[in-house]
């Protein structure tokens, strides 16, 4: 068995973030690799499992010598609910709020996911870490960077904005697949195939996703939380939180952008935006890739991490 064939380690655990005056969370974790080597965090979005940040990059980054920690959000996967926190506000008022660019109150906010995040880099002996974040977990890790740049080395984004004005405006055909009526007390079968059409819904025209595998990878998650209320929390915590873009201006890490040109959720012209307001931001527009992440653009992905991870240690 060759180098790039050996199995690599992988440990799972949960860390613990107790704050006064907050609930305690319990966060489920993944890591890859020897814990001596570089971190890499892996922060992921809305309503997704740490599942969606495919193994086999986890694994590949390991093998190229850092130590990748996965986790799944707070509302999310094996990490804890906090059922029976809501917000006040009707949804119509705190989206009026958002549009304009004000914070609204909620359950929790992304600082306060944010400080998951460093819950779990303090549980898994991570002083800094390269952090990279998809969709909501991109709109974590800007706050991370920017409250906490000791701890951050480089910042991976993909598919995020900083929550400007209009800035998450879906494509109508995204608005119809979620308005649909759900049915009454559906059966897992039926939960499950309403996950795979979303994701599907979420590919871009040149990268559509793989069934058989999509299949799985939902029926893992399914099993794992079939919660549908937590992520309108993790919703609430976007809305609430409002506009970020104060902060990603004072990001002085290493940037890199990665952005579909078909994102139907978090448009192109937001990476565009965020591009800007980060200094010195890189950004890559991918064209015809939508709001996920293809297996066949692994290696572009693992290329342009890299090459990010080797400007914060020039």
């Amino acid at each position: 068995m060759n180098e790039a064939q050996q199995a690599i380690p992988r440990r799972t655990g949960f860390a613990h973030n107790e704050r006064p005056g907050h609930a305690p969370v319990q966060l489920f974790y993944e890591e890859f690799g020897a814990a001596t080597d570089p971190t890499v965090l892996l922060v992921m979005g809305l309503g997704a499992q740490m599942l969606l940040w495919p193994t086999d990059l986890c694994e590949e980054l390991a093998r190229l010598g850092f130590h990748v920690v996965r986790f799944d959000n707070r509302d999310i996967g094996l990490s804890s609910r906090l059922d029976g926190l809501q917000s006040k506000a009707t949804l119509p008022f705190r989206l009026v709020r958002l549009f304009l660019g004000l914070p609204s109150a909620m359950p929790y906010s992304l600082h306060d996911m944010a400080s998951d995040a460093i819950a779990v880099l303090d549980h898994v002996g991570a002083p800094r870490a390269h952090v990279v974040g998809a969709s909501m977990g991109g709109m974590i890790s800007q706050l991370l960077a920017a409250d906490h740049p000791d701890r951050v080395l480089s910042l991976g984004l993909f598919f995020t904005c900083a929550i400007e004005r209009f800035a998450i405006a879906p494509r109508a055909k995204i608005l119809a697949f979620f308005a649909e009526t759900a049915p009454k007390n559906p059966t897992r079968e039926q939960e499950i195939d309403a996950f795979v059409r979303s994701y599907e819904h979420l590919a871009g025209r040149h990268y559509p996703l793989e069934t058989e595998l999509l299949r799985r990878e939902c029926e893992a998650m399914w099993d794992r939380n079939p919660d549908a209320e937590g992520p309108m929390r993790q919703l609430d915590a976007i809305i609430g939180t409002g506009s970020i873009a104060a902060s990603a201006a004072r990001i002085d890490r290493p940037t890199v952008i990665i952005h579909g040109s078909d994102d139907p959720v978090i448009r192109v012209s937001c990476g565009e935006s965020l591009a800007r307001l980060i200094p010195g931001a890189k950004l890559n527009v991918v064209d015809g890739m939508g709001h996920t992440l293809p297996l066949v653009l692994l290696d572009f992905f693992v290329e342009e991490l890299t090459a990010n991870f080797a400007r914060a240690q020039a």
